[in-house]
């Protein structure tokens, strides 16, 4: 495909996470090719589930947990996942340039490497929005032999890499980290890893104890005290995760296992308590990089309990280029950069950190458009 013809390309990139809220898009500008391009981070938006279709975000969260349904109930939601992702598209396309492709994650529903599924039909997309879709870059990982995640490693790589040895914690449905060399360094040495749940727990407990869908801004765990013996247990939940050195996924959620840990607990206690426990797990699994920059982004950089308890245990500055990239779009920019780096045949996961082979198959599909402008 025309990929600009050495000049500027305009990719918008859609993630949809674990947490199972919405969607979040960005449009981002590629100024060059491989792993010598510069991107820029032109514009964002968001729409949750439920305001693209009313009960969407549930029924979503029913798939995610595996309970029985059908081939139609699977075939519906992948259809009305596309309109949402056509809706928070259209919403970009009023503020941001238009688009040589679109890159799509998609909702993982599954995960359990070398199985995986995220769901979302790329055509409807394509066809509403006039534009090529690339979708299913984890599958593409692990036909080639990887974990299928995480990916966004690869990206950090292009968007935060400085002088200094950089951390970048992504606080979605799960927390995962990249640590990344100096800008100039070699691909090969940047580490990503997924560590613990995050957001899944802290969404089921805002659920569940406070009556609403999340603890905004960490109100409620800032409100609460730390139960020591509960925060213990938790941990040594979260920890065994960390310890797995696998992509987390499915059967990896255990919500309702460490919900149950919290449940004799006063609602913001229980919260406050989930915090710690993620924050100390996370802290623990960087301890000994010894990182001189910090990003944090997703979702959970509004928790500002969660925030806190982060920077608290992992001193740095922020990267000098964490300022340009809006921590809540930093995943739908990832997969604009993403997709760029597939136009120009460069796989979206990185051997160091799935496990890819080094020099394996494609690195995603290309649906066209039934129609151009």
């Amino acid at each position: 495909m025309d990929a600009g013809d050495g000049d500027v390309r305009v990719i918008h990139g859609c993630m949809s996470g674990t947490s199972c809220d919405g969607i979040d898009v960005a449009a981002v500008a590629i100024d060059g090719h491989g792993w010598t391009m510069r991107a820029h981070f032109l514009a964002g938006a968001s729409l949750s589930y439920d305001d693209a279709l009313p009960g969407l975000a549930a029924r979503v969260r029913s798939a995610l947990r595996q309970e029985p349904t059908t081939a139609g109930v699977l075939a519906t939601l992948a259809h009305d996942l596309a309109e949402a992702h056509v809706q928070a598209l259209r919403a970009l396309a009023r503020t941001a340039a238009a688009p040589i492709a679109i890159a799509m994650h998609g909702q993982t529903l599954y995960h359990a490497p070398p199985i995986s599924l995220q769901l979302c039909a790329p055509w409807p997309v394509a066809e509403a929005l006039a534009v090529p879709v690339l979708h299913d870059l984890r599958g593409a990982d692990l036909a080639a032999g990887g974990q299928g995640a995480p990916l966004t490693p690869t990206s950090d790589f292009i968007m935060y890499a400085g002088s200094a040895h950089t951390a970048v914690i992504n606080l979605g449905g799960f927390a995962n980290a990249t640590v990344l060399p100096p800008r100039g360094g070699d691909p090969s040495a940047v580490r990503g890893f997924d560590i613990c749940l995050c957001n899944q727990l802290l969404d089921e407990l805002a659920r569940t104890r406070l009556g609403q869908p999340c603890d905004w801004d960490g109100t409620a765990a800032l409100g609460g005290t730390v139960d020591r013996a509960a925060l213990e247990a938790v941990m040594n939940l979260l920890s065994a995760q960390a310890r797995s050195g696998r992509s987390l996924g499915t059967a990896d959620e255990s919500v309702a296992i460490a919900a149950s840990m919290l449940a004799h607990l006063a609602p913001k206690d229980a919260c406050a308590t989930a915090v710690s426990a993620i924050a100390h797990t996370i802290v623990d699994a960087l301890r000994d990089h010894r990182v001189r920059h910090l990003a944090l982004a997703g979702g959970g950089v509004r928790h500002l309990a969660l925030e806190r308890a982060l920077r608290e245990g992992l001193p740095g500055g922020p990267p000098p280029t964490a300022a340009e990239w809006p921590p809540a779009f930093r995943e739908a920019a990832a997969m604009a950069i993403l997709g760029a780096l597939a136009l120009d045949d460069v796989a979206p996961g990185l051997p160091g950190v799935t496990g890819r082979r080094q020099h394996a198959g494609c690195c995603c599909t290309t649906i066209w458009p039934s129609r151009v402008h």
